[in-house]
């Protein structure tokens, strides 16, 4: 067995992350390669992908988006990554438990009263039409059935309870 060293270890890690030379890779195969890259801003997953692709086209990744071969969503740690769609729905259930948890504990006071099991079928309702929506506007959407409750807690929560 060969033993890394420090600095091996390091081109090891940049390699397996695409940091070392640009990569002859569709998008959509370097993020399922990269199991999902940072996207709390929306153009985060652009300058990731662009620095990583010898020929990255930003109009792909936008149709991708549009198209839904990849997504925006709460995963690890709670935090907004893009994933190819298919690992989204592959790992999405390894996260609920931990994504619900988190959610309660910033917003448990603005969600008091709310049935979680209503707010999910509310939610889905909402969603079954396809159209995509911002977290604020599925929060506003919620706010009709719950005008008490904080429009951000509602949006964060449906995601959160939404695979």
């Amino acid at each position: 067995m060969t033993v890394l060293d420090t600095r091996a270890l390091n081109r090891a890690t940049l390699a397996r992350q695409l940091l070392l030379d640009r990569a002859d890779l569709p998008a959509l195969d370097a993020v399922a390669h990269l199991g999902g890259l940072q996207a709390q801003e929306p153009q985060e997953p652009f300058i990731g992908l662009w620095s990583r692709l010898r020929a990255f086209d930003p109009t792909v990744l936008s149709t991708l988006l549009i198209e839904r071969h990849v997504v925006r969503t709460h995963l690890m740690r709670r935090t907004v990554h893009l994933l190819a769609a298919d690992d989204a729905v592959a790992w999405r259930p390894r996260h609920d438990a931990m994504l619900r948890q988190r959610v309660l504990g910033v917003y448990r006071g603005e969600l008091d009263g709310v049935d979680l099991d209503d707010l999910t079928a509310a939610a889905r309702a909402l969603m079954a039409d396809g159209e995509p929506r911002s977290m604020p506007e599925i929060g506003r959407a919620l706010g009709e059935h719950w005008p008490t409750s904080e429009p951000r807690a509602l949006g964060e929560m449906a995601v959160a309870l939404l695979p």
